[in-house]
């Protein structure tokens, strides 16, 4: 078996630093550089190591200002994760708190606050196995085409897992009146019954002023903006681009973005700024497409959705006469097995014929310092093993039966909680 590594023996078989080792150091770059194309959720983990030989959990700790409200607290949600910023607070706590008098002793007295987070690792690994006719008879170069669809294989399956890890955050903010992924569309329909028209649609999607919200959120959060302003150019048709934080959407979202106006009915303006409208060309993250107030955006192909896991679609009679919403919002529609899941799963009777929910859409907001991934030392990312049929053993007794693989470590960690936010929200169908 060969694992990247490569021997200085006989030529014939395969084994010598030239002729038949130096052909599947070609495969190993085919598939390391397929393995690493795309790195849309990967460029914003921080990259963390443990040691060998120290177990399979990896712990960390953090310090919490001492004036800082727990993530935890009733507040937090509403007011950030500073203490209260009302100013006769502030003040109370200065002159209750802080203040000395003359001759203080040993008073004002505080604790600080250590939180001790942990993920534990997996392993992942999948192979293609093939056979000496596959190299005897085929006319393409099947062994550098298994390696490369082998990389973006463990490519996807990495950005899914830190993916889906991000997507844990308890940090989330909803669109228009919802309070939970189950309660996301709400606003959808129509303002009288029955509220199927679709013309309260754009209250459920992304929207200018969620995104600000959002940022707002972020910024008593105390997260840290992650780009420079672009600044302005002489060029024509070009934009200035504030400070910013990233923002990952999928292609859905973007579509509804770029229809995002603001102003009166006679000075609306598109707030949407499209990423070749940058002034001074900056150095754009991978797979960003454009800005919108103090967010720049990218776009993943691979960003997963909630299908048909968001509110009820409108029903002129009741739910379970399908087919009445005429809106323009995705939604799913569930078979009964499906639909005895979701009621069983909200808990009540109401909804035991409800056969279509609203699709709902992530934004992910991973800002710097916010996650994570750990890695074991000395153990690359992604390890390539491969075996060609030639080799005889007990398991390929004939010598026809070859094989590439890779297997991976992985563990992922959010580090601060509250800087590490998710929108949801419906999107067009």
């Amino acid at each position: 078996m060969a694992t990247n590594i490569y021997g200085t023996t006989n030529r014939a078989t395969g084994d010598s630093t030239h002729g038949q080792n130096t052909v599947i150091h070609y495969y190993d770059k085919a598939g390391v550089k397929a393995a690493n194309s795309v790195a849309v959720y990967a460029q914003f983990a921080d990259r963390r190591s443990m040691p060998l030989k120290m177990g399979t959990t990896y712990k960390v700790s953090k310090w919490l200002h001492i004036y800082d409200r727990e993530v935890l607290d009733a507040e937090f949600a509403s007011k950030g994760y500073l203490t209260g910023r009302n100013i006769a607070d502030v003040s109370a706590g200065l002159a209750t708190d802080a203040a000395l008098s003359e001759g203080a002793g040993a008073v004002n007295k505080r604790t600080i606050k250590k939180v001790t987070i942990s993920t534990d690792f997996a392993r992942y690994g999948e192979m293609i196995d093939y056979t000496d006719e596959v190299e005897m008879f085929s006319e393409d170069a099947v062994q550098v085409h298994y390696r490369e669809e082998l990389g973006l294989l463990a490519n996807r399956r990495s950005e899914d897992l830190i993916q889906l890890d991000m997507l844990t955050t308890t940090t989330a903010m909803f669109s228009g009146t919802a309070t939970s992924l189950l309660t996301v569309g709400t606003d959808a329909g129509g303002t009288t019954a029955p509220a199927i028209a679709g013309t309260n649609d754009d209250l459920a999607k992304v929207s200018y002023d969620l995104i600000r919200k959002g940022v707002r959120k972020l910024v008593r959060n105390r997260a840290e903006k992650s780009t420079s302003i672009v600044v302005g150019s002489t060029k024509i048709d070009t934009r200035t681009v504030n400070k910013a934080f990233y923002a990952i959407i999928g292609p859905e979202i973007k579509f509804d973005l770029e229809n995002l106006t603001r102003g009166t009915t006679y000075e609306t303006e598109y707030v949407y700024v499209p990423a070749y409208k940058y002034a001074d060309a900056a150095n754009l993250a991978e797979g960003e497409v454009g800005a919108m107030n103090d967010v720049r955006f990218i776009e993943s192909e691979s960003q997963v959705a909630y299908l048909g896991a968001g509110a009820l679609i409108p029903h002129a009679t009741v739910p379970g006469t399908d087919g009445d919403y005429v809106g323009s919002l995705s939604y799913t529609l569930h078979d009964a097995a499906s639909a005895a899941a979701l009621n069983t799963f909200t808990g009540g009777s109401d909804y035991a014929d409800a056969t279509a929910r609203f699709d709902v859409f992530p934004i992910l907001f991973p800002t710097k310092g916010s996650f994570a991934t750990v890695g074991l030392k000395g153990n690359g990312k992604i390890k390539f093993n491969s075996q060609a049929p030639s080799k005889i053993e007990l398991s390929n007794p004939y010598g026809t039966q070859g094989f590439f693989s890779y297997n991976m470590w992985y563990a992922g960690l959010i580090l601060r909680e509250e800087r590490l936010l998710k929108m949801l929200v419906c999107a067009s169908s």
